[in-house]
Formats: C-alpha cells, sequence, structure tokens
C-alpha cells in the first residue's frame, strides 16, 4: 500500500499564492453575494445558504491582513467544515491541487506573523504560502 500524502487547494489573494490543507474543506463554490449579518464582527462579509445549511462568509482578505486594495475581485468560496460550522473563505481564485510535503518541512516567513500562517513551501518554481484556517474562524465563534 502507497504512502498517504496530504493534498492541499491552492488559491490566490493579490500578488501572493497560498495552499490551505483539503482535510477540512467541504466543497470550493463560485461567488455567490451573501446577505449581510446585522453586528457581524469585522471581515464576516455576511451569510449564504448553501443546500439547506448557513455558512458564515468571511473575507480572505481580512484573515490574513492584506489591503484589500491590492486584491481583485474575489471569485470563489472555501468552504471549512469545522465543529462550531461551516465558514466560507471568499479568494480571488482556486487553482488547483497539489501534494502537500510529506514532512511539512515548511520554510518560516519572517517578513510576516499571522496566526493562519504556517510557513512556505516551493512547489514547481512557485512560493506558496501555507495557510490553515480552521483554529482561527472555529474562535470567532
Amino acid at each position: 500500500m502507497g504512502q498517504v500524502v496530504e493534498k492541499g487547494i491552492c488559491f490566490r489573494l493579490g500578488r501572493e499564492r497560498y495552499v490551505h490543507p483539503i482535510s477540512t474543506i467541504k466543497e470550493v463554490l463560485s461567488y455567490q453575494s451573501p446577505a449581510p449579518v446585522p453586528g457581524a464582527p469585522e471581515g464576516v462579509e455576511g451569510m449564504i445558504n448553501v443546500r439547506g445549511n448557513m455558512v458564515t462568509i468571511m473575507y480572505g482578505s481580512h484573515l490574513l491582513s492584506l489591503d484589500p486594495a491590492e486584491c481583485e475581485e474575489e471569485g470563489h468560496i472555501i468552504v471549512l467544515d469545522l465543529p462550531t460550522g461551516y465558514v466560507g473563505i471568499r479568494v480571488e481564485a482556486v487553482e488547483r491541487i497539489m501534494d502537500l510535503p510529506e514532512n511539512n518541512d515548511t520554510h518560516g516567513l519572517e517578513y510576516r506573523d499571522h496566526d493562519c500562517i504556517q510557513g512556505t513551501i516551493q512547489y514547481d518554481n512557485d512560493l506558496y504560502i501555507l495557510v490553515e484556517f480552521d483554529e482561527y474562524c472555529a474562535a470567532l465563534d
């Protein structure tokens, strides 16, 4: 039996490419405008109904502390299945699924410190920032 390698979903925000492990990703949707939620915390765009499940939509640019002016129109929603419920992360584009390094030997990011950022991965001559939104989004509940 072959070794199981974790996979990640690659997405783009601004000038940077990111990868998130697919273990908690339920699905990827084309962007749809969410209904606003009065009194929602900063970074929450609203909520959408996906097949009877309410999904809280958050701006990916807010989660990663990016300047929204540097991001093009965000066109996809990555839906995470968390113990606290479904959370959607709005991103510019979803590019592909790739294998993550099995030893998770990622390089540190000295220029940017953020709870979601785990490190960087070099893949096919491109640099990807490894992120995990799970704990951060679960703590917002």
